[in-house]
């Protein structure tokens, strides 16, 4: 089973995941996604989804049509 742990920080967020070391022995891994000094909240909230969908094996590819793409461009509208 794949599994990802994700915990907000005030600068980003926490990835946190089991990595298999040994058979039937874990350990925890951690990485962090923080903002950088030029980028806003969803700059690294798109550095974030790219990672997970990287963990679960969608990867960019330069040859595929059907690339992940994240756009901040829609307006909003009231619902």
């Amino acid at each position: 089973m794949w599994e990802l742990k994700i915990d907000k920080i005030e600068n980003g967020f926490i990835l946190s995941r089991k990595e298999e070391i040994d058979e039937n022995k874990f350990e925890i891994v951690k990485e962090v996604i923080a903002e950088g000094c030029n980028e806003d909240e969803k700059e690294t909230m798109t550095r974030l989804l790219e990672r997970i969908a990287e963990y679960f094996g969608i990867q960019h590819d330069k040859y595929a049509e059907d690339n992940l793409n994240i756009a901040w461009n829609k307006k909003g509208r009231k619902l």
